[in-house]
C-alpha cells in the first residue's frame, strides 16, 4: 500500500495524470464533447428541420438544408428511443439504457442505432445512411402526451440538437429538429 502511494505521490508532483480507462461510457451528462449548440443557419427555425453539412461530409453532401414542415415523431418499440422523419430524413435519437429524455441533458459517445448498446442515434437522408456513427444529442424540450410521461405516443414536442460523422469521416453534421407544442 505505502508503495501505491508513493508511486502515486510521484505521479501528482511529476504532472502527470494517472492512467485512465481507455472504454467510453455512454452515460447522459451535461457536458458535451463536441460544444453542441443551435447551429446560427438554425437559430430561428420553427418547426422542422435544419442540417449543416460541411464540405466532404456524406450525408448533407455538403451543404445546409432547412425544411420547414412539422416532423412526423414517435418512440420506437415501448423504449425511450424517438423516430423523427421529415421530409427524406429519418432520426434516431436513443438515450439508451431506456434512460429518459431529460431537458438539457446532453448524450454523448452515442453510436449507430439499433446496432450498438448505450446510446444510439441513426441519421438517413433519403437512401443514404450510415454503417457507421459517433456523435451526439442534447434534448431542449421532450414532452409526449399523459403528463410528460415518456415512452407514450404521441409526442408533442420536442428540440434536439445533434451533431454526428459518419462511417470514420473527419467532417461532422450538425443540426437540429423541433417540434412545436401539437
Amino acid at each position: 500500500m505505502k508503495r501505491l502511494c508513493i508511486i502515486s505521490l510521484f505521479i501528482l508532483l511529476a504532472g502527470c495524470a494517472p492512467a485512465q480507462s481507455t472504454a467510453q461510457e455512454a452515460t447522459p451528462t451535461t457536458q458535451s464533447v463536441y460544444q453542441l449548440g443551435i447551429p446560427d443557419a438554425c437559430q430561428s427555425m420553427e418547426d422542422g428541420l435544419c442540417v449543416m453539412s460541411p464540405a466532404g461530409e456524406t450525408l448533407g453532401g455538403g451543404k445546409t438544408t432547412v425544411i420547414k414542415q412539422a416532423p412526423v415523431a414517435h418512440f420506437l418499440n415501448q423504449t425511450t428511443a424517438v423516430q423523427i422523419k421529415v421530409g427524406d430524413w429519418t432520426l434516431v435519437f436513443d438515450p439508451g439504457g431506456n434512460i429518459p429524455f431529460s431537458v438539457g441533458m446532453t448524450f454523448p459517445n452515442a453510436k449507430l442505432y439499433p446496432q450498438e448498446k448505450g446510446v444510439g442515434l441513426d441519421i438517413q437522408n433519403g437512401g443514404t445512411k450510415c454503417t457507421q456513427l459517433n456523435g451526439e444529442f442534447m434534448d431542449f424540450i421532450m414532452q409526449s402526451a399523459q403528463n410528460g410521461v415518456q415512452e407514450v405516443d404521441p409526442i408533442s414536442s420536442f428540440d434536439i440538437v445533434f451533431m454526428a460523422s459518419c462511417n470514420g469521416e473527419s467532417q461532422s453534421l450538425q443540426g437540429r429538429v423541433k417540434m412545436s407544442q401539437q
